[in-house]
């Protein structure tokens, strides 16, 4: 259970990462502009894969994020939709369903994390980087190629981005997040613009 969750509240979110550096698309617009681009989507689904490592255990599965305004609903199941948790909720309350160990509520993830964990982690602080965006807030260091982010540091993770998808706004298709030993790798197949109305 506690692999499932720390998967889940870390998001957040196919092992085996590439080295390879990350390579956007080419951007005309600055890194600025490009900013202010991805500040104002606030309705999106993503739907990918995500992996999370540690020295004890691996484990993947299917990932769908859906996020309308401050409410979000993430889903993380495993193959063929077996087992899994559900985090939803908004920035007062937020719930974590996780298939047969029971429901956890809580004000935030950070504290449900840090609750049943015993981790701290700058769980809402993935609300930005999966965009690629540095968080409001804790200082970072920034790499860019081609007015995109390609490794951020910030809150003592580092964050790579290790591919983008095609279009307007670019969008990362592909992240590792790594602190200490914990490696988080998102893969991206699908974002949609929009929030599914029952969020």
């Amino acid at each position: 259970m506690k692999l499932w969750l720390a998967t889940l509240l870390s998001i957040l979110i196919l092992s085996g990462c590439s080295s390879a550096p990350p390579q956007p698309p080419m951007a005309s617009d600055s890194w600025e502009l490009h900013q202010q681009t991805l500040s104002q989507l606030k309705d999106w689904t993503l739907k990918g894969k995500i992996g999370i490592r540690t020295p004890q255990d691996s484990q993947s599965a299917n990932l769908k994020w859906v996020q309308a305004s401050d409410n979000y609903q993430i889903d993380i199941r495993g193959p063929w939709g077996q087992g899994g948790a559900s985090l939803y909720g908004n920035p007062g309350a937020v719930t974590v369903d996780v298939a047969g160990e029971g429901i956890f509520r809580g004000s935030s993830p950070d504290a449900l994390l840090e609750e049943y964990l015993g981790w701290h982690l700058p769980v809402s602080q993935f609300y930005w980087w999966i965009r690629g965006l540095p968080a409001p807030g804790p200082s970072s260091t920034l790499i860019l190629e081609q007015n995109r982010l390609s490794l951020l540091r910030q809150a003592g993770w580092q964050v790579e981005f290790l591919a983008y998808h095609s279009g307007s706004p670019t969008l990362p298709r592909k992240l590792r997040l790594q602190h200490g030993q914990l490696t988080i790798l998102i893969v991206i197949h699908d974002w949609i613009s929009g929030a599914a109305p029952d969020v």
